[in-house]
């Protein structure tokens, strides 16, 4: 790791007013990218509110969507721990198959996606190649969500980026015991 690792009962006021909320809600406490958030409590709670906006049924994306779009973005990243993660997490939930999950980590579409999917597929990898998207790839996906849904996407997916930069600029490593299944091309 190449940022110290704060340990809840060293934090100050502000710093462990925004780790309360994350423990409130956070399946790994305040590892991840929480360690580097609270080190910047003002910042950090822009990004937790996001985040909890997005995660806590505010936003107008359902969450296969939300999920589908991590997953893109952990490995267009690189962002191992977001990606193993959102993998378990994935699986546990029966959200997506194995076999799905490694046709993500070759960066090829995943079988037996739905339509709507097959869509924010085809977006969220355009958009993490840079914008704007090609205009045939954003009008298949407006055949499937609405232009508040597309807002939301869009912005989930901006979160997103900055969670796996403060990931890998930190060099969050996985919890011990934990294999890293990411391939880095």
């Amino acid at each position: 790791m190449r940022f110290s690792k704060l340990d809840y009962d060293s934090l100050d006021g502000t710093a462990k007013d925004l780790a309360d909320r994350v423990l409130k809600v956070s399946a790994d406490g305040i590892g991840g990218p929480f360690n580097m958030l609270l080190k910047s409590p003002g910042s950090g709670a822009l990004i937790v509110n996001l985040l909890d906006h997005f995660n806590g049924g505010a936003s107008h994306l359902d969450g296969l969507t939300r999920r589908l779009a991590v997953l893109i973005l952990s490995r267009a990243t690189s962002a191992r721990y977001a990606w193993w993660t959102h993998c378990r997490r994935a699986l546990k939930a029966g959200e997506f198959r194995q076999d799905q999950l490694d046709a993500l980590n070759q960066f090829r579409r995943p079988d037996d996606l739905t339509p709507r999917l097959d869509a924010v597929f085809d977006y969220v990898t355009a958009l993490a190649k840079g914008s704007p998207t090609p205009a045939p790839v954003l009008t298949a996906l407006k055949a499937h969500l609405s232009e508040a849904e597309v807002v939301d996407l869009i912005l989930f997916c901006g979160t997103y980026t900055t969670v796996a930069m403060i990931l890998n600029e930190a060099d969050v490593a996985l919890p011990e015991g934990e294999v890293d299944t990411l391939i880095r091309d």
